[in-house]
């Protein structure tokens, strides 16, 4: 069992040590693609029009997100004390309404 587990680990250890000699001109040639790739006009005017598209959008999406937590919070204060009511038996709730809604 531990020789098998030591041929393991010295597989691992010579893959990656092979792997990483290989690997390291394929990482070059891949980062070299990456960067023309980012460097091409065509690509730079698509993440212009993206970043215009965000700025548009932000404020919008800033006063929605600002809406959602207001709500949440308003309604977790309302839970929070209803809660509170109920633990406390100072319910001042009618019986026969429903809380949920």
């Amino acid at each position: 069992m531990m020789k098998g587990r030591l041929l393991l680990a010295a597989g691992i250890g010579v893959g990656f040590v092979l792997g990483s000699r290989a690997g390291r001109q394929s990482y070059e040639s891949l980062k070299g693609y990456a960067q023309d790739l980012w460097s091409d006009p065509k690509v730079q005017d698509r993440v212009s029009d993206i970043e215009d598209t965000v700025r548009e959008k932000a404020p919008v999406v800033q006063d929605k997100a600002e809406q959602a937590l207001k709500s949440a919070g308003e309604k977790s204060k309302r839970v929070g004390d209803e809660m509170k009511s109920k633990i406390s038996g100072d319910s001042t709730e009618d019986p026969t309404e429903d809380s949920h809604g």
